[in-house]
C-alpha cells in the first residue's frame, strides 16, 4: 500500500489530472446509465397459454394441455408444471430454478412447441416470462373532446396515436382497451338459411372467390408498362348488402343475414366517469424507462394539438424513477453534509475536514465509472441506495489517515516523509478493514432467488465505492495534506477528558474481566427477548409508498355486461367522492392489464401524494357494499414488497380437494390481517354436446371430426377478409347470429353440406343435448390441486403466517387431503435461511482476510467478538423505529459484520505496533485505546450521521433500501462501537492471558525492586 502513497507524492500533477478525469468520467458515466425503478429480476417461470375456441375443459385438457405438457417434459431444468384447462383456454406454468436464464428458457420452450400438432382451430401457444421490467411502465387513457364521436376517437387512436407510440425506440408493446369495434359483421340466420337452402360453405365460398385482387401481369400502353389485375375486392358495406348468393340473383346476402359495421364492445373503459380508451405501454427490456416515457408524453402532446382528444397519464414509472433518484441523491447529500459537520467538530480544522470529505464525491464517481463500464447494472433504487448507504463508510479511511497525520503534526514537522510514514502507519489497518467490509458483500452475489437478484447491484455498488475510498485515502488524501497543511502547525492539545475517562474505564475493565463479559452477555441475551416475545415482526420486503391502488369487482358467472357496468358505475361514484382520489379508470368486462371476463370490473385509482392508502381503503370499503354473490376488494400495489398467502391443496379426489379448499378458504378469512381471500376453484358450467351417431354419419360420408369441422363456423366467428374503401380497411367477420339459436333444437336444425353433395341437418347424424361441464381442471405434475390465496395487510407478515398455520392445524380435512403453505411464508423462510448462510460465509471470509492481514489467528478472533454486540443495537434500533425485520434489515446486519470489525481492526493494529515497539500487552491496549478513540468515534458517528436522513425518511420516499436497513446499521454501530472499546481489549488480553500475566508480574516485581 505504501507504493500508492509514494507514487502520489512523487507525481502530484498526474494525480491532479487523474482526479479531473475521474470527475468528468464519473459525470459522463452517470448520464449514460439506463434508468430503471428496480433491477431486472426474472421470476423462475415460463407461462404458456393456448386458446381453443368453443372447447370444453375436458377437450382442452386432452387435446391441448396434455400435448403441450408432454412436449415440455424434454425441456432441461423443469422443476414443476402446473396446468389449468378451462372453457376454450389452456394455461401452463413451468417452474425453473432461479439460476436459469428465463430469456433463454423462453426460446427453448418456444422451440419445443414449434410444430406441435394441435386441433384445427386451436391458436398457436403464446410463451411469456415475467420479470420486474416487462410490466407496463405507463397506464394512460385517452378521452374524446366535445363533438368527437367514439368512432372518430377510435380511428384517431388506431391510425395516429398507437402507430406513433409503437414507432418509439424502446417500446415493445401498446395494449389498447376500450377501442370501438369497427369491423363489418355478417350475422347469418340459421332458420332463413334453412328456408332458402343456403349452406355456410356457399356463403364463405362466394366471399372468398369475389373479395380479392389478382395480378395478371403487365401491359405496355403509350410506351409505359402498367400492371394489369382483376379487382373484385369489397369497397363498402352497401356493396356487400347487394351481393347475390344464387346465379339467378333471387337470394341476396341480406335475405339470410344482417350486416352491420361495429358491434357493442365486450370491454368498456371509463376515466373519471367518461368513456375512454386505455393504453398500457410496455418497454423493451434494454430500453431506458425515463427516455421512453418522455417520448410517449411528446406523442400525446402532439395528438392533443388538434383539439379532438385529451390524454391522461394515470401512472408513469419514469416519475417513480426520477423521484427515487432525487430522494436517494438528497439523502446521500444530506448524509455527506452531516458527516462533514461531525468531522469538522472533531478535527476543528477546516482544511483537514476538506481533505477528509473529498473522498465522498471521488469515491462515488469512481464507483459510477466502474458500475457503468464493468457491469451491466442500471441506475435504480438499489444502485442509488448502495451509494447513499456507502456515503458514511467511504469517508472512514480518509478520516483515519488525516486524523493520524494531524496527530503526528502536533509533535513533528510536516514533511513528505512524515506523510508517508503517517499514512503507512494506518495503511495496513484501513486496507484490512476495507477489504473485510468488501468481503462481507461477496455472499450477496451467491444468494439465489429474488433477494439475490435485487441486492446484487447494491453489493456491487457498495464494494466499488469502498475500494475507491481506500484508493483515495492512500493517494489523494496524503497529497492534499501535503499541499494544504504544510504551512500549518496544529495547536498542541492536552489529552481530553473523554480520553482520560475512557483509559480509566478500560484499565478497570481489564482488571475485572468477568464482570465486563457477564454484563455484555446479559445485554446480548436481553436484546433477543423482543424477537421471542413477538415485539419485532418479520416480513419479506418493506412496503412501498406508491400512491395508487387497484380495486376489483367480481360478480357471479354469466352476469350480463350491462349489469356489471351499472354496479361499476355505482361503486365508481363512491370511490370518486373520497377527497384523496385524483383520478380513476374502470375497465368493465376485463382487467386493466387486458384480461377478458364479462363478469368483472377493475379499477386503477390514483391518490393524492399525501394520502394514506390504508386509511383510504378503510374509509371506502364499508361504503362499497355489493350484491350477494359478488365480491369487491382492494389491492395495494407494492411491487415486490408486501406479503401474500398461497396455500396449495391436494387430495385423493376432486370432491375432497374442493371440500378441503373451501374449509381452508374460510379459515384464512377468519385470520386478522388478511384481505382478498379466495381460491381458484370454479363452479361447473353447462354446455351443449353433439354426440355423433357414427352409423348415420357414415351414410353421408361424414366422420365425427368432419362433422365438427363443418359445424365449427356456425358457432364461432370467422375472419372472411377485409373491406377497403381506399382510405381505411375494416375486418370482415362471418358468424351465425346468436339470437337465431334459442334452443337445442335450433342447433339440431343447422344445415351442413355433406361430402355426398347432400344438404343435411345436424339432427340427422347426431343427438344434441344440454350437459353439465366440469370446472377448471387443475393439475400439478399430473396430480389434481387447488390454490387458496390472500393478501397480507399487516406489517408483520410472519405473525399473520403463524396465525394462518395455527388456524389450519385445527381443521379436520377429508382423508387423504393435505396442504402446503407457500407465498410469503415460504419466501420468508427461504430469505432467513439464505441470509443466515450469507452471514456465516461473511464471518468466515472476514476472519480469513484478518488472518492474512495480522498473520496470526488470535487477534482476528478477538475482533470477531465485536460482532454479537452489533446485534444488540440493531435489534433495539429496529424496535424503536417500529420496523419489521425484512430482507432490508438483514442486509443491514450483513453490512454490520464488515463495518463493526473496522473499529476493532484499527484499535488492535495500533496495539500490535506498540507491542512490536516493546510495550506490554496491557499498556499497549490502554495506549492504543487512548490514541485510536477519536478516529474510532469519528468514523462511527460519521457513518451514523450519513445514514440518519435515510433512517428518518427526510427524502420522503420509501424504497427497498429503506429505514429498516438504516436503523439496523445505526443501532448496531452505536452499540458495537461502545462495547468494542471495552470488550475487544478484554478478550484480546484473555487470548494472550499467560504472556500478559507474565508481563504484569515482571512489571510489578520491577516496580517493587525500584521502590526498595
Amino acid at each position: 500500500m505504501k507504493f500508492f502513497t509514494q507514487f502520489s507524492l512523487r507525481n502530484p500533477v498526474a494525480i491532479v489530472l487523474l482526479v479531473i478525469l475521474v470527475a468528468v468520467g464519473g459525470v459522463y458515466a452517470a448520464s449514460r446509465f439506463q434508468q430503471e425503478q428496480q433491477p431486472e429480476v426474472m421470476f423462475p417461470g415460463i407461462m404458456v397459454s393456448a386458446v381453443y375456441p368453443g372447447a370444453a375443459p375436458n377437450e382442452v385438457l386432452t387435446q391441448v394441455t396434455q400435448p403441450i405438457e408432454k412436449a415440455l417434459k424434454n425441456v432441461e431444468g423443469v422443476k414443476n408444471v402446473s396446468s389449468y384447462s378451462a372453457n376454450s383456454v389452456a394455461q401452463l406454468e413451468i417452474e425453473f430454478s432461479y439460476n436459469d436464464d428465463m430469456k433463454e428458457k423462453k426460446n427453448v420452450v418456444q422451440e419445443a412447441l414449434n410444430g406441435l400438432p394441435l386441433p384445427e382451430g386451436a391458436e398457436k401457444p403464446e410463451v411469456i416470462f415475467l420479470s420486474t421490467t416487462n410490466q407496463p411502465i405507463m397506464y394512460t387513457t385517452i378521452n374524446a373532446k366535445e363533438g368527437v364521436s367514439e368512432e372518430q376517437l377510435t380511428e384517431l387512436v388506431k391510425s395516429s396515436v398507437i402507430p406513433d407510440i409503437q414507432a418509439i425506440e424502446g417500446v415493445s408493446n401498446v395494449q389498447a382497451v376500450g377501442l370501438k369495434d369497427d369491423g363489418v359483421y355478417i350475422r347469418l340466420d340459421a332458420k332463413k338459411m334453412s328456408q332458402y337452402g343456403i349452406t355456410y360453405e356457399q356463403v364463405t365460398g362466394i366471399l372468398q372467390a369475389n373479395n380479392l385482387s389478382v395480378p395478371l401481369g403487365e401491359a405496355t400502353l403509350n410506351q409505359n408498362k402498367l400492371p394489369v389485375f382483376v379487382q373484385g375486392d369489397l369497397r363498402s358495406v352497401e356493396q356487400l348488402k347487394k351481393w347475390s348468393l344464387t346465379p339467378d340473383g333471387k337470394v341476396k346476402l341480406t335475405d339470410i343475414a344482417t350486416i352491420e359495421q361495429g358491434t357493442d364492445n365486450s370491454v368498456l373503459s371509463y376515466t373519471n366517469g367518461q368513456p375512454s380508451i386505455l393504453l398500457n405501454i410496455t418497454k423493451a427490456g434494454n430500453a431506458n424507462t425515463v427516455e421512453v416515457a418522455d417520448e410517449v408524453e411528446k406523442v400525446y402532446e402532439k395528438a392533443e394539438k388538434d383539439g379532438k382528444l385529451q390524454s391522461l397519464i394515470m401512472y408513469n414509472r419514469a416519475t417513480d424513477v426520477k423521484d427515487s433518484v432525487n430522494t436517494l441523491a438528497r439523502e446521500g447529500g444530506l448524509g455527506a453534509i452531516f458527516a462533514s459537520i461531525l468531522i469538522l467538530f472533531f478535527l476543528r480544522n477546516f482544511r483537514a475536514t476538506l481533505i477528509a470529505i473529498v473522498s465522498i464525491p471521488l469515491s462515488m464517481l469512481i464507483a459510477l465509472i466502474c458500475l457503468k463500464y464493468f457491469t451491466d447494472v442500471t441506475l435504480n433504487i438499489m444502485t442509488l441506495g448502495g451509494l447513499a448507504v456507502a456515503t458514511g463508510r467511504v469517508v472512514d479511511d480518509s478520516i483515519v489517515v488525516i486524523e493520524n497525520l494531524v496527530r503526528r503534526m502536533r509533535g513533528e514537522k510536516l514533511t513528505k516523509e512524515l506523510i508517508l510514514s503517517g499514512t503507512a502507519e494506518v495503511g495496513r489497518a484501513i486496507t484490512s478493514s476495507t477489504i473485510t467490509t468488501v468481503a462481507v458483500f461477496a455472499p450477496l452475489g451467491m444468494l439465489q432467488g429474488m433477494i439475490g437478484g435485487f441486492f446484487q447491484p447494491f453489493a456491487l455498488t457498495v464494494a466499488f465505492a469502498l475500494l475507491s475510498s481506500l484508493l483515495v485515502a492512500l493517494t489523494v488524501v496524503p497529497l492534499m495534506a501535503w499541499a494544504l497543511l504544510k504551512n500549518q502547525k496544529p495547536k498542541e492539545q492536552k489529552e481530553s477528558a473523554l480520553s482520560r475517562g475512557y483509559k480509566k474505564a478500560l484499565r478497570w475493565s481489564l482488571g475485572h474481566k468477568f464482570i465486563v463479559l457477564a454484563l455484555a452477555c446479559l445485554l446480548f441475551l436481553g436484546s433477543l427477548v423482543p424477537i421471542f416475545a413477538g415485539a419485532i415482526g418479520v416480513t419479506l420486503l418493506p412496503q412501498g409508498d406508491s400512491k395508487f391502488v387497484f380495486a376489483n369487482l367480481v360478480m357471479p358467472k354469466g352476469t350480463e355486461l350491462k349489469v356489471v357496468k351499472e354496479e361499476a358505475d355505482r361503486l365508481s361514484l363512491i370511490i370518486r367522492e373520497h377527497p384523496d382520489v385524483k383520478n380513476t379508470n374502470v375497465t368493465v368486462g376485463g382487467t386493466i392489464e387486458g384480461g377478458l371476463d364479462s363478469n368483472i370490473a377493475s379499477w386503477f385509482i390514483g391518490l393524492d401524494p399525501e394520502a394514506d392508502i390504508d386509511q383510504f381503503i378503510d374509509e371506502v370499503r364499508p361504503k362499497a357494499k355489493v350484491p350477494e354473490g359478488s365480491e369487491f376488494s382492494f389491492d395495494k400495489e407494492d411491487g415486490v414488497s408486501g406479503g401474500g398467502v398461497a396455500i396449495t391443496v391436494t387430495g385423493s379426489s376432486t370432491g375432497d380437494i374442493r371440500t378441503a379448499t373451501e374449509q381452508i378458504t374460510e379459515a384464512v378469512k377468519g385470520v386478522k390481517g388478511t384481505d382478498n381471500v379466495g381460491n381458484n376453484l370454479r363452479d361447473g358450467t353447462k354446455g351443449i354436446a353433439i354426440e355423433v351417431r357414427q352409423n348415420d354419419a357414415s351414410k353421408y360420408g361424414l366422420s365425427a371430426y368432419q362433422a365438427s369441422a363443418l359445424l365449427r363456423p356456425f358457432l364461432s366467428q370467422t375472419n372472411a377478409g377485409l373491406i377497403d374503401d381506399g382510405s381505411k380497411s375494416s375486418e370482415l367477420y362471418l358468424a351465425l347470429n346468436g339470437a337465431s339459436i334459442t334452443s337445442v333444437s335450433d342447433i339440431g336444425n343447422l344445415p351442413i353440406h355433406a361430402p355426398t353433395g347432400e344438404t343435411i341437418r345436424v339432427n340427422q347424424i347426431g343427438d344434441v343435448k344440454e350437459v353439465q361441464l366440469p370446472s377448471t381442471l387443475q393439475f400439478k405434475n399430473g396430480a389434481g390441486f387447488a390454490t387458496v390465496t390472500a393478501k397480507i395487510t399487516d406489517k408483520n407478515t410472519n405473525k399473520v403466517n403463524a396465525e394462518i398455520d395455527k388456524a389450519l392445524t385445527k381443521l379436520k380435512l377429508p382423508a387423504g387431503s393435505s396442504y402446503s403453505l407457500g407465498g410469503s411464508d415460504a419466501e420468508i423462510q427461504q430469505m432467513m435461511s439464505d441470509m443466515m448462510m450469507a452471514m456465516l460465509i461473511a464471518v468466515g471470509m472476514v476472519y480469513i482476510v484478518m488472518v492474512i492481514a495480522f498473520r496470526e489467528g488470535r487477534t482476528p478472533l478477538a475482533v470477531l467478538f465485536s460482532l454479537p454486540f452489533a446485534l444488540i443495537g440493531g435489534l433495539v434500533g429496529t424496535l424503536v423505529g417500529g420496523e419489521p425485520l425484512s430482507v432490508s434489515s438483514m442486509i443491514g446486519f450483513l453490512m454490520l459484520i464488515g463495518i463493526v470489525v473496522t473499529n476493532a481492526i484499527v484499535l488492535l493494529e495500533r496495539v500490535h505496533q506498540q507491542i512490536e515497539d516493546g510495550t506490554t500487552i496491557r499498556e499497549a491496549l490502554i495506549e492504543a485505546g487512548g490514541t485510536r478513540l477519536r478516529p474510532i468515534l469519528m468514523t462511527a458517528i460519521a457513518t451514523i450521521c450519513a445514514l440518519t436522513p435515510l433512517a428518518i425518511g427526510l427524502g420522503g420516499s420509501g424504497t427497498i433500501i429503506s429505514s429498516g436497513l438504516a436503523v439496523v446499521v445505526i443501532g448496531g454501530l452505536a452499540s458495537s462501537t461502545l462495547l468494542t472499546l471495552v470488550v475487544v481489549p478484554v478478550i484480546y488480553e484473555l487470548l494472550y492471558y499467560k504472556r500478559s500475566r507474565k508481563q504484569r508480574m515482571a512489571s510489578s516485581q520491577a516496580q517493587s525492586g525500584a521502590a526498595a
